[in-house]
């Protein structure tokens, strides 16, 4: 069998869809799969679309994110994409052509010897879980399975393979092909179970603990489990961004999000508490503040993550208890060991501060000059359905999205956290539909990121898929802006039309794509213009436009602890609120 024809084989067995690139060193790959009945291939109009794509496909389908691409261009456009799904754990496999084998250099010291020949093992080390070159056909079953048990096990991730273009098109005998094995998950062994017996001593104890729960939740599959464990003890609980999608936001018990661009409800929660117990979620900046001695400074902290290295400290947070474990293996014997005392108190505390400090304002209503974003994310929550998957994009646009929009049940609302790139939301879009079987999905995008991946947007067209792009546009950088004004007296360099940054007319950039395009200038039809977009079959782009110095409220001061945000408010109200 050709070795192009047995990968494709393979990937019949994991994939519906394959987002790709195109190249002379993947042509014979391509032709294997196009001959796939249950493989649709979905070219990109640039390789870091494709990747982007693939990422966000696992998370709506769960099924692996196939990208291939060709050598040297190819491979660095997909890198972003590479990047977001190591940094978020999503499992991925890409395939990167290569030159033939005798083009490879020898000498680590010559530059090039094949044309658009690079060291891709090399370059993707450090945000790839696995990555080989195969150079000998007898491999390519034990590559390919080793790369998707390694990328779908433990704490998930994304695996490479580099397969130049002769090996591509030799021919192997499937009786020659080595197999891969693996070894299966043991059970906890005595040192996870008294660790477990000294949590549930330390919640028995607490008066007022807080349950923090991480994207390591959803990965292990134990998102039922957890709410059995809430709904039994009564404890609260604080979503981290990655899993607001899985939980009511409208729960008593349910503090909000906390952190440097979170809640002041939620951040008060947190610095009230006296035990915090994080299930699958990395203490980083964005969640702590830039102090870590300063986060929850009266809490117990007990942190437990299948990744041992996130139990290492280097954040600086001095955890009381680090329990190295797959949430998946634990997550019984806690539910039936675990117990509270309920307290009123504590609970009323928490439902007083969601109460006392709203996100949306009812003075941002009353804003007559173009749309505020905190009104127009609200409304936006209120005009979706159930089953729509919101994907947000970077920077200012993310955070307005994850404090002022209120998920319904059967929604999804995900992005690239932890990596972040400025024009994930649109690319991603396009995998979220492949995935999703066409539902709608709604691309939330600021006029800065839109640039990125505004290529994409032919795609979204050639397919037809049903998404609504809400373009955020503060006609700059508004995030940076924000930045600046904090660190640099307001002098912009870069990131507004006054200091060298111009955006184009989205609506007519739309419409060359061939894709219908509209506006939002103020609140007097925002309701119906949002319920117009939602409503419009096929693709369309509506400019939401915003003032351009709008800023991010409320969100914490740079070194401060978090429950200390700007705008500032007194002293005194900061310390009622973190009292008993």
């Amino acid at each position: 069998m050709k070795v192009s024809d047995l990968i494709a084989n393979k990937l019949e067995k994991i994939t519906n869809h394959v987002f790709s690139g195109q190249g002379g060193f993947v042509i014979h790959l391509m032709d294997s799969l196009s001959k796939k009945k249950k493989i649709t291939i979905v070219p990109s109009q640039n390789e870091q679309g494709a990747s982007l794509a693939a990422d966000a496909y696992y998370r709506v389908s769960g099924k692996l994110g196939v990208v291939v691409v060709t050598s040297g261009p190819g491979a660095i456009n997909s890198l972003q994409g590479l990047a977001c799904s190591y940094y978020d754990s999503i499992p991925s496999l890409y395939f990167t052509g290569a030159p033939v084998t005798k083009a490879l250099k020898k000498n680590k010291n010559l530059r090039q010897l094949g044309f658009q020949e690079m060291e891709v093992k090399d370059i993707v080390s450090s945000f790839t879980k696995y990555a080989v070159r195969i150079s000998d056909v007898k491999n390519i079953s034990y590559e390919i399975d080793k790369c998707i048990h390694i990328a779908t096990s433990g704490r998930p991730g994304p695996c490479l393979i580099d397969l130049p273009d002769d090996i591509q098109r030799m021919d192997a005998k499937l009786s020659e092909q080595k197999k891969f094995f693996f070894k299966k998950h043991s059970i906890p062994n005595l040192k996870i179970r008294d660790k477990i017996k000294r949590l549930t001593k330390m919640i028995k104890k607490s008066r007022k603990p807080i349950f923090v729960i991480g994207q390591g939740v959803r990965i292990s599959k134990t998102i039922s489990k957890t709410k059995q464990i809430l709904k039994k003890t009564n404890i609260p609980y604080a979503p981290t961004w990655a899993m607001v999608d899985a939980f009511n936001a409208n729960d008593p018990k349910n503090v909000g999000s906390f952190g440097v661009y979170a809640t002041r409800y939620g951040n008060f929660s947190i610095q009230s508490s006296d035990l915090i117990v994080v299930l699958g979620s990395r203490m980083s900046a964005p969640l702590i503040g830039g102090n870590a001695a300063l986060f929850a400074p009266r809490a117990k902290k007990v942190q437990v993550d299948i990744d041992n290295a996130e139990l290492k400290g280097e954040s600086g947070l001095k955890l009381d208890l680090k329990i190295n474990c797959d949430l998946k293996l634990i997550m019984d014997k806690l539910e039936k060991k675990i117990s509270w005392k309920k307290n009123k108190i504590w609970l009323e505390k928490i439902v007083r501060l969601k109460k006392n400090y709203p996100i949306v304002k009812d003075e941002y209503y009353r804003q007559a000059n173009k749309v505020n974003p905190y009104v127009f994310f609200k409304k936006l929550s209120e005009l979706t359905s159930s089953n729509e998957i919101i994907i947000p994009d970077a920077s200012a646009n993310l955070v307005w999205t994850y404090q002022a929009f209120d998920p319904k049940k059967k929604q999804k609302i995900f992005t690239s956290l932890n990596h972040s790139p400025m024009g994930y939301s649109v690319a991603a879009a396009i995998g979220a539909s492949m995935g999703s079987n066409n539902s709608q999905i709604i691309s939330i995008i600021g006029d800065g990121s839109m640039q990125m991946n505004i290529q994409e947007l032919e795609n979204i067209k050639f397919h037809n898929l049903p998404i609504k792009i809400f373009v955020i546009n503060n006609n700059g950088y508004g995030m940076i802006k924000q930045t600046i004004n904090t660190w640099m007296k307001g002098k912009y360099v870069g990131c507004d039309l006054n200091s060298g940054l111009s955006m184009p007319d989205f609506k007519k950039v739309s419409i060359a794509y061939g894709i219908k395009a509209t506006e939002i200038n103020n609140h007097n039809d925002l309701s119906e213009k949002i319920d117009y977009v939602l409503k419009h079959k096929g693709p369309i782009v509506c400019d939401v436009q915003l003032e351009q110095n709008q800023q991010i409220i409320p969100k914490v001061k740079s070194g401060s602890p978090i429950h200390d945000m700007l705008p500032s408010i007194t002293q005194d109200e900061i310390s009622s609120s973190l009292k008993d």
